[in-house]
């Protein structure tokens, strides 16, 4: 419990101080931008920390391309 509020807290202060600047450029589109990727970041970080299984890309790659590899060999075999 004390790692996620310490995730949560230093990710508060890390917007604390990116976010000022680009109020006072009124950069709303990075702003928007910078939240999102915040938040998956804080995201990504609490479900590691609560021992959740994420699922690698790879995995998703590998199953894509493996009727591909299969076809090609075959094609070249």
């Amino acid at each position: 419990m004390f790692a996620i509020i310490g995730v949560l807290l230093i990710g508060a202060i890390i917007s604390f101080f990116e976010i000022s600047p680009l109020v006072k450029k009124k950069w709303w589109r990075e702003i928007v931008v910078y939240f999102l990727l915040l938040t998956t970041g804080l995201t990504l970080s609490i479900l590691i920390i609560k021992d959740v299984a994420i699922l690698n890309p790879i995995d998703l790659l590998i199953k894509i391309y493996s009727p591909v590899a299969s076809f090609m060999e075959r094609i070249l075999t």
